[in-house]
């Protein structure tokens, strides 16, 4: 059985995935990868909460299991599930949903804590890219 890995989403730059807006909390939630290839999304007791989009609307969630094809939404900014995943493989690409683990000694720099992979931003379509790459959905 392979390990969990937890990756956290938040406001603060040393969040693995750092969504800066005001409405998202420093730490706002965790993403956990579970064996079997499960992901649990978790609130980290947040300011605007964590919600699962559904045709309904946003439901609030604490905990949740998600597929790929979910849309999740921290505060006020919504983003779909594979954006995230994808944001984690250009961050951290040796890891892998199998369980794999980062290399051992690979710790962020003590000057910029939040860059441990390549930078990403948001692309002008709202797509989540690497800075020194085209994006993928519009070329960009």
């Amino acid at each position: 059985m392979t390990a969990e890995r937890k990756f956290t989403i938040g406001r603060a730059r040393t969040c693995d995935i750092v969504l800066a807006d005001d409405s998202v909390s420093r730490q706002h939630a965790e993403l956990t990868f579970l064996p079997e290839g499960k992901l649990l999304l978790t609130d980290c007791r947040s300011t605007h909460g964590t919600a699962l989009v559904t045709p309904n609307g946003a439901q609030p969630v604490r905990q949740e299991l998600l597929s790929p094809l979910d849309t999740v939404q921290f505060g006020d900014i919504r983003m779909p599930v594979k954006e995230l995943l994808e944001a984690i493989r250009l961050k951290f690409p040796a890891f892998e949903a199998g369980g794999v683990q980062p290399p051992p000694g690979v710790e962020p720099s003590p000057q910029r804590p939040w860059v441990q992979g390549e930078r990403l931003v948001r692309c002008i379509c709202g797509a989540v890219k690497a800075k020194s790459s085209n994006c993928k959905e519009c070329g960009a």
